[in-house]
């Protein structure tokens, strides 16, 4: 029996394309079991260390022990709890915003925001690497999508010049790019955004917890939280846990209650993830947090080494690193390669990145050590040339 799937998944596996899920048996950390076996990951967002923080897992334990586990729906019928009112108020005081508003995902946060800012007669601007989830929002929101080249304000106002001033305008870009490593030029793309009076998005996801004073993210460090309309940050990432946030004003966060579908129709996160959340906020915002963002950070130059050492091309402004290989066939080989050597970093593969950007995406954590580091550049080393990474 043939299924609806058959013919996208055998071109898929002649690709080199076709993804699965791998088991892992584990807290998440710098090492992990996975499917049975003891590997060093390179791959884990967990960027501070704070999945299995002590203080962070107590904080769930005990908010579990004092509200439950589930929150029971939608926050608009019953699951407006306590553990999220706290942790959306502490997220609007870091960030300098008015107000914030919890959503289920980072993904969630950044389709609720544009499907419900956006519409018809609208325009938004985006990045033309945004994440998948800003390009499904803009799709899904009916206004017309226009895609500015890569971190070009110069290619923005281009295309901001060339559309009619009638209809709401919306530029979103993202602060640091999940698959290159790379910094929005924020101060020029506000600025040329607000010349043209557009509503101004900056998804932090990859920034939130790491640069900026206190980890304030992107837009701090880059001085333009005064000027960005609404700032959307996920608990995903640095803070180790999950869901999104957006932070704004209380206007603009009124109509997102309010006309957000994907926050009126989602049963709202358990009440622990949000207490796990906020003391991995204050872990953040103190001497512990900004000790282990300069261990990130030297980890950082250190796998650069590696790489480099090792004969890859290799170049980051932060704690992503893509290694460009190409071809899906050569990313995939060389994953599986490392993973024969007991560390794991998946092939990232179209259509996550465009046709031809195959590459091994490194994520490095404060947790990594010296010796993992030494212990990549010698697999590299073992492995040996591979076509389009050298």
């Amino acid at each position: 029996m043939t299924g609806p799937f058959d013919d996208q998944l055998i071109r898929a596996e002649a690709e080199g394309k076709l993804r699965r899920l791998r088991e892992v048996a584990s807290p998440q950390g710098r090492n992990i079991i996975l499917e049975g076996r003891l590997a060093l990951q390179f791959c884990s967002n967990d960027y501070l260390g704070l999945c299995s923080h002590p203080k962070v897992t107590q904080a769930a334990r005990d908010c579990i022990s004092e509200y439950g586990w589930g929150a029971g729906a939608a926050r608009l019928i019953s699951g407006a709890m306590t553990p999220h009112a706290r942790l959306e108020r502490a997220i609007a005081l870091f960030l300098d915003k008015e107000a914030a508003l919890l959503f289920g995902s980072g993904y969630a946060a950044n389709t609720g925001v544009l499907t419900a800012l956006a519409g018809r007669g609208a325009h938004i601007f985006a990045d033309r690497l945004s994440h998948a989830s800003i390009i499904d929002g803009a799709l899904h929101s009916g206004a017309k999508l226009h895609r500015y080249e890569h971190n070009d304000p110069d290619s923005l106002a281009e295309l901001l010049r060339a559309v009619p001033a009638r209809g709401k305008r919306i530029v979103v870009t993202e602060g640091v790019f999940s698959m290159d490593g790379d910094i929005s030029p924020l101060k020029q793309i506000v600025s040329v955004a607000k010349s043209h009076e557009a509503i101004m998005i900056v998804d932090d996801a990859h920034g939130f917890g790491l640069f900026g004073p206190q980890g304030r993210g992107s837009l701090h460090e880059a001085g333009v939280e005064g000027e960005t309309d609404i700032h959307v940050v996920t608990l995903g990432k640095a803070l180790g846990g999950f869901g999104g946030l957006v932070a704004a004003s209380r206007r603009i966060i009124e109509g997102l209650i309010n006309f957000s579908r994907p926050f009126i129709y989602s049963t709202a996160l358990p009440p622990a993830s949000s207490a796990a959340a906020l003391a991995a906020l204050e872990i953040v915002q103190g001497e512990e947090g900004q000790s282990r963002r300069q261990r990130l950070f030297r980890n950082a130059a250190s796998a650069l080494a590696a790489l480099n050492g090792a004969g890859l091309r290799a170049s980051s402004m932060t704690q992503i690193i893509p290694v460009l290989v190409g071809e899906s066939e050569v990313a995939a080989g060389l994953s599986t390669a490392l993973l024969g050597r007991g560390i794991y970093i998946p092939a990232i593969r179209p259509p996550t990145v465009p046709p031809g950007g195959a590459r091994l995406r490194l994520s490095v954590m404060s947790e990594h050590e010296d010796e993992d580091f030494v212990k990549l550049k010698t697999a590299l080393e073992a492995i040996g040339p591979m076509p389009g990474g050298r």
